[in-house]
């Protein structure tokens, strides 16, 4: 039930950015105890403590010894343990028999040279050692921090030399430990001393010899899977410089491709870009003529590992030498897929779709615009008809999908089809329907599932869910029949949301973070910054967590698509909004330097201009701050985006708008607003008969806003507190406190102060409890405000319903803005007599 982790550092070697700071927040986040132990270099003091432990003498007897030494190593660690070592094994320090304690010179030491630096010390010191046991530390230093001894043993066999005996006295020596089976230098300044020891052509000498001799061990043994990478990365570091013949070159490159595609196999994407660049690099100048389907293989891959790591500058690179030198379109096809992926990233929606469609036209798979949407709904009813016919079983031991331009141009469609997410929803059907259309017609293709999964969604959104969810269940099993890694996080993105309207949707939080996962291991970027996204909203609408919890993930969320470059998803981050609820202060997410303006996104990307509007007016209305608010909705609304998808958030964009729209309605008396507040509620009415448990709160609240509206006070009161007794059932303890505050406020209009206080007493509480500090605030000053302004109030008659949320209430300061200044501020004047 304990676990203690204790790592270190050089703190002067990582940047502010450096992942090990991001994980003590992140632990500081959850509520666990994260210590930084700042280590500086040694005092006089603690030298002098330490030689007297290891001379088993007095502090006082060493202390005269202890200020020499500290004197020559300016109180560093390893330099002071070297020149202890150096010391005895030069007699300066040595033990004495005679007085039996150890003894030293102190004008020795005192006139002793000392180099600047430890580097310099440790040459000198490895530089006294034997040549066999020198030429064993140079050996080993090619390997790293520690190398296993097995290796040890390889090089011995195929090299014929004596290894293992000269690294023995280098343990004695204290320069190498062995533990485990594993020679491991004492410290990583040894090993970078020893290796700098050697010239840059002698290093290079040593790693391809070495690199050899292991993949030959590994060939006759057969653990060619287990000794791969040790042997390539020998070979990679000696480069191609030793390896004259052309046939060895290839076959190296080749060794490469196959070390590349092993190392994606674990989702190791860094390293396998680095052995497809390597392979590139033992392949000559004519490289597309002479061994074209070796370097096809080594660029399509080398830009799926660019893609997978967010190096978009990289794929275009190598796209552009494909499409320059493959032979056929079909060989350009994968660099091609690669290149729209990272257009879509980079937010550059228009680029990432043309290039689609134009791809998609070439494929013979022509796309055609929809005319209306009474059309698009003609198209869905025939491709539900069609498949009504077919049962779950029969889907999935459909025939497979064989054609090879088929299965590439369901590859592009399922790249389409995330874009116009973000950029023409309108438009997901008719890819949608497409990739169906093809997987009937062609058969079933991993891809398949994504078809599948948006036709579940698309139904959801026009009201028919329970099909819909039968859709999104199939795609998961076909994922799980056809093996679709790389689309596996994208399908469970998708039918996560649309669960996500009939399961209680705290339940289904942990399911968009396996979708993070499983994406990020098949190196789909994208579909793992959604599932990371849809996971940070859950988190926050549903009040589950702490919004301080939310906050961190968010952080997190926003470090990881800078990493990646995948600006898209980070216009739409929420930090501004958790910033605000916490500590009153607003930030926003900058996309990387290196990238256009948040404005010139935004114009290409309206699902982040819509997003941020929401964003903003939601701030506006939790702080009641209502001409601004006014100002963000009328921006929202004008982002006319018809959307086809089913996604969780629109849910809370429907509450949120529907409350906004009826105090709209209050402050100007405009019916409009009243009117599409009710159009809104009748959405999410809806929506409660798939899942009250999400659901019926919302609309509780929604109606009680319209009561209030209306005059109809009673009614009103009852609605209020049915949507704070169903949030609490349902454990939203963030609409809860919004419940309580609304009610809170509707009380206070309508003239029942001490009703009022109540209310917004419980609201302060669960803002509290939600971790929404500067919004608790907000509502005590209110509650302060009426206590100024109604001395008549019996203050102690209240204070046992205020104790629970607002404990010091009663102590509220006499000073402040007058009541009527603070409904001016706070309050829409209210239409009723």
């Amino acid at each position: 039930s304990r676990f203690l982790l204790v790592g270190a550092c050089r703190d002067d070697e990582m940047g502010h950015d450096h992942p090990i700071w991001h994980m003590v927040s992140t632990v500081r986040n959850l509520g666990m105890k994260a210590m930084i132990v700042k280590t500086s270099l040694l005092d006089k003091t603690t030298m002098n403590a330490m030689i007297s432990d290891i001379l088993c003498l007095s502090p006082r007897v060493t202390r005269s010894l202890s200020d020499i030494v500290h004197h020559k190593t300016k109180g560093n660690p390893l330099f002071f343990s070297r020149l202890m070592i150096s010391l005895n094994k030069e007699g300066v320090v040595q033990f004495s028999l005679s007085r039996r304690r150890w003894v030293w010179d102190e004008e020795k030491i005192l006139s002793r040279k000392v180099p600047d630096d430890v580097a310099k010390l440790l040459t000198g010191a490895i530089c006294q050692l034997s040549p066999d046991v020198q030429a064993g530390l140079c050996a080993l230093s090619c390997f790293g921090a520690s190398v296993d001894v097995s290796i040890v043993e390889i090089l011995e066999r195929y090299l014929d030399l004596q290894l293992k005996s000269s690294l023995e006295v280098a343990v004695k020596e204290c320069f190498l430990d062995k533990i485990n089976g594993r020679y491991t230098f004492s410290h990583d300044r040894v090993q970078e001393a020893t290796y700098n020891m050697m010239s840059t052509k002698e290093r290079a000498m040593r790693h391809s010899q070495y690199g050899v001799a292991i993949y030959s061990d590994a060939i006759q043994s057969g653990r060619t899977d287990e000794l791969l990478f040790t042997a390539m990365d020998q070979i990679n570091l000696g480069g191609p410089t030793f390896i004259m013949d052309p046939e060895q070159r290839a076959l190296i490159a080749g060794l490469n491709l196959q070390a590349g595609k092993k190392a994606m196999d674990v989702s190791d994407f860094l390293s396998a870009s680095s052995f497809f660049d390597y392979g590139m690099s033992f392949l000559k100048e004519d490289l597309w003529r002479t061994r074209y389907d070796l370097t096809l293989a080594l660029f399509d891959n080398a830009a799926r590992c660019s893609y997978a790591i967010g190096d978009h500058e990289k794929v275009k690179a190598l796209s552009e030498q494909v499409l320059t030198s493959a032979g056929s379109f079909s060989d350009k096809l994968n660099v091609m897929y690669y290149t729209v992926s990272a257009l879509c990233d980079a937010s550059l929606l228009d680029k990432a779709i043309q290039k689609s469609v134009w791809v998609l036209s070439m494929l013979g798979e022509d796309l055609h615009q929809a005319t209306s949407r009474e059309n698009t709904l003609v198209l869905i009813e025939e491709t539900r008809a069609t498949l009504r016919d077919q049962g779950d079983d029969d889907l999935l031991h459909y025939k497979q999908m064989t054609d090879s331009s088929k299965i590439m141009a369901m590859k592009f469609l399922s790249r389409l089809v995330i874009t116009l997410v973000m950029a023409r929803p309108a438009d997901i059907p008719l890819v949608t329907l497409k990739m169906v259309q093809l997987s009937l017609a062609h058969g079933m293709s991993p891809i398949s599932a994504v078809g599948f999964v948006y036709f579940g969604s698309i139904l959801a959104s026009i009201g028919h869910i329970d099909e819909g969810c039968r859709f999104v269940k199939l795609a998961k099993n076909l994922v799980q029949r056809f093996g679709g890694r790389e689309v596996a996080g994208e399908v469970i993105a998708i039918a996560t949301q649309t669960i996500g309207f009939v399961d209680p949707i705290q339940s289904t939080l942990d399911f968009h973070m396996e979708g993070y996962k499983v994406a990020l291991e098949a190196g789909d970027t994208r579909s793992a910054s959604m599932n990371f996204f849809f996971y940070c909203n859950y988190v926050l609408w549903t009040g589950s967590k702490s919004i301080s919890f939310a906050k961190s993930k968010y952080e997190e969320f926003c470090r990881f698509m800078k990493q990646h470059n995948v600006v898209a998803m980070l216009l739409i981050a929420g930090t501004r909004t958790m910033d605000k609820l916490i500590d009153g202060n607003v930030t926003q997410s900058e996309p990387p330097s290196n990238t256009p303006t948040i404005e010139f996104l935004e114009e290409k990307n309206p699902f982040a201009a819509k997003m941020r509007h929401f964003q903003n007016m939601f701030i506006h209305f939790m702080f009641r701050d209502y001409e601004a608010m006014e100002y963000s909705t009328k921006n929202y609304f004008e982002c006319k985006l018809e959307t086809w998808t089913h996604f969780f958030i629109a849910a809370s964009q429907t509450f949120i708008c529907g409350l906004v729209l009826f105090w709209m309605h209050r402050r100007t008396n405009n019916d409009v607003w009243l009117h599409t507040g009710n159009k809104l509620k009748g959405v999410l009415k809806g929506w409660t008969n798939s899942s009250e448990w999400n659901f019926l709160h919302k609309f509780h609240l929604l109606e009680a806003e319209e009561h209030f509206c209306c005059g109809r006070y009673s009614e009103a009161k009852v609605s209020y507190d049915k949507a704070i007794f169903l949030s609490k059932e349902h454990k939203f303890i963030n609409d809860e406190a919004l419940a309580c505050e609304l009610a809170g406020y509707f009380a206070y209009e309508t003239g029942e102060e001490t009703a009022a206080l109540d209310y917004l007493a419980r609201a302060h509480e669960n803002y509290n409890k939600w971790g929404a500090v500067a919004k608790s605030k907000n509502i005590y000053e209110f509650i302060q405000s009426i206590f100024q302004n109604n001395p008549n109030l019996d203050q102690k008659a209240l204070i046992s319903s205020l104790q629970s949320g607002l404990g010091h209430a009663a102590n509220v300061d006499t000073t402040g803005p007058s009541s009527q200044n603070a409904r001016k501020r706070d309050f829409p004047p209210t239409t009723v007599e």
